[in-house]
């Protein structure tokens, strides 16, 4: 970006000593260190990047420094209320709304929003946004839904109310009562931008916000940034909550009806299925990520109803938000999951939201150690930690005008590289983690599209580990002939499903090349049906021995530990 090949390899060198010697402030032993403890190697490679970049315009000529400074000038997040003006223009009142899980703070807001002569809810998940939709017509409120995926838009009819996913809410409209779930998600690496987004461009008069005590700190600072006032209501949970003092000692035939044995992952889940049914003969409806949303709407609907014939539910971390569920106890196989590098404990955060699903007795621990049981008993007693950060994402036009000033650069995935290199925020945001990005921008590279079109790309909700082609709906997807009799046959129709969901999610997007939305929706309901049987039918092998240790990462070049 500016630096000839010569005077770089130079700029490197010098660079390196003066971090050896300890002479740059911001690489010195301490800012490395704090960086490692704080985000491993990643952030202390991050953390030199931008320094040398800094570092580099001791090298420019001035023509190159001016260029230099325009890239940064427009990778600068640093304003994010400056994206909303419209939202500036309004007097907003704002509510927020902490307490735990099972407290009665989101019923609350969503009266409210019930009857207001206009709104729209933002909630995490599809399922969410499906629920209050079902809840406010089965009420005669009429109201929209708009997810990724789907419209359900009522005709004839004046419809005031709007169920959204939070990354799909129209900033655009303005209302009078807006809902935002979940708040403490802003701090979500992935995800958080869309909490940000909606906190600071909902054109609304009266904002109700939900979600943990953890929150209120960081959004109290952000009101205060726009100059806004805030409400807080806080919530005491409805119902006791008590914590055994014994684990089940690994002994299946402790479970009981009503029970919610969680553990981490598919294989998992359906091996305590098999054995949880053959120990005590009660039948196990089981709910994951992976799943449809439909899907895990079913399960749950199985465990709730009393005359199923479904007494028990196995289910992953997916259970801690979008679930009604009439649980009596929660019971933890496992308090560690697989994060990507590692096997780690459950954050204290998510252990006190899935045991808070508990609605009578309160949780256990079984199967593990003495040590896991002593974790759960010191999350539950733990003090929140309040949130420091929400994330951000630059928008379309950001990315545009950037690579406007990057012509030579034509690959897309060093260009957001390049911007996430130079962008700059203050201390209360962070740029959400463009790896899944970059990831995406890779497999399209190919294919000619504009900056516009490669950013929707992006941002869409693609799993990166399914297998995708270019290709037509009615090439890229078959549906099988069997029900799958095993949890790897299930995996793949999960993706597929999962493939199903993104080229709905596109023909909004792309409505003259996705056509084929009718013949799509009809095999995503084929594909649930089949799932749902699947899940009725599945044969689980014995449950695989338990991986407890990981291997540390450590950065030696710089003597760090």
């Amino acid at each position: 970006m500016g630096v000839q090949i010569m005077k770089y390899r130079t700029a490197i060198r010098k660079f390196v000593k003066e971090v050896r010697d300890g002479k740059l402030e911001k690489c010195d032993r301490k800012s490395l260190q704090s960086a490692l403890n704080e985000g491993g190697k990643e952030a202390v490679e991050k953390l030199l990047k931008v320094a040398f970049l800094e570092y580099s315009m001791n090298f420019m000529s001035d023509g190159d420094k001016q260029r230099f400074n325009s890239l940064k000038q427009l990778s600068d997040l640093r304003f994010p209320a400056e994206w909303h003006p419209a939202a500036r223009t309004i007097q907003r009142k704002i509510i927020l709304h902490v307490g735990p899980t099972n407290s009665g703070k989101t019923y609350n807001a969503l009266k409210c929003l019930e009857n207001a002569n206009s709104g729209v809810y933002c909630g995490p998940l599809r399922l969410l946004a499906h629920e209050v939709f079902d809840r406010f017509n089965n009420k005669g409120v009429p109201c929209n839904l708009v997810t990724g995926e789907e419209r359900r838009v009522l005709e004839g009819i004046n419809v005031p109310l709007t169920s959204s996913t939070i990354e799909m809410v129209n900033l655009q409209k303005q209302v009078d009562v807006a809902v935002i779930d979940e708040i403490q998600m802003l701090s979500d690496q992935q995800r958080g931008w869309a909490w940000t987004q909606a906190l600071l461009g909902l054109q609304a008069k009266e904002i109700h916000i939900c979600g943990e005590p953890s929150a209120v700190p960081l959004v109290k600072s952000i009101c205060q940034s726009i100059n806004e006032d805030i409400e807080v209501r806080e919530y005491k949970r409805l119902s006791t909550l008590e914590i055994c003092p014994k684990s089940l000692d690994g002994d299946l035939k402790k479970i009981k009806k009503g029970d919610c044995v969680v553990t981490f992952s598919r294989k998992s889940i359906f091996s305590l299925k098999h054995e949880i049914e053959a120990a005590t003969g009660l039948r196990c409806a089981v709910a994951y990520g992976s799943l449809p949303p439909e899907t895990r709407s079913q399960q749950a609907k199985l465990f709730n109803d009393p005359n199923s014939g479904f007494d028990v539910l196995v289910a992953s971390d997916a259970i801690g938000m979008g679930l009604n569920l009439n649980i009596k106890r929660i019971v933890f196989e496992s308090v560690k999951k697989y994060d990507g590098i590692g096997i780690r404990h459950i954050p204290i955060p998510q252990i006190k939201q899935i045991a808070g699903r508990a609605g009578r007795f309160g949780t256990e621990n079984t199967i593990g150690e003495d040590t896991d049981l002593r974790y759960v008993h010191q999350a539950m007693e733990a003090p929140h930690k309040d949130l420091e950060m929400a994330g951000l994402q630059p928008t379309m036009e950001m990315v545009e005008l950037f690579a406007h000033q990057l012509p030579d650069v034509k690959e897309f995935a060093i260009l957001l590289e390049k911007f996430e290199d130079l962008a700059r925020v203050d201390g209360q945001y962070f740029l959400c983690n463009f790896h899944t990005q970059k990831l995406i921008a890779n497999t399209i590279e190919l294919i000619p599209m504009t900056i516009p079109e490669r950013f929707i790309f992006v941002t869409g909700p693609i799993n990166t580990s399914d297998q995708r082609r270019p290709c037509n709906i009615s090439k890229i997807v078959t549906l099988p002939e069997n029900v799958p009799h095993n949890d790897e046959m299930l995996g793949d129709l999960e993706s597929v499903h999962r493939t199903l969901m993104l080229y709905l999610w596109l023909s909004y997007k792309f409505s003259d090349t996705f056509v084929d939305v009718d013949l799509a929706r009809e095999m995503k309901l084929r594909c649930e049906t089949i799932i749902h049987d699947a899940l009725q039918k599945l044969k689980t092998s014995r449950r695989r021995p338990r991986i407890t240790t990981s291997v540390p990462i450590r950065i030696k070049k710089l003597g760090l530990n």
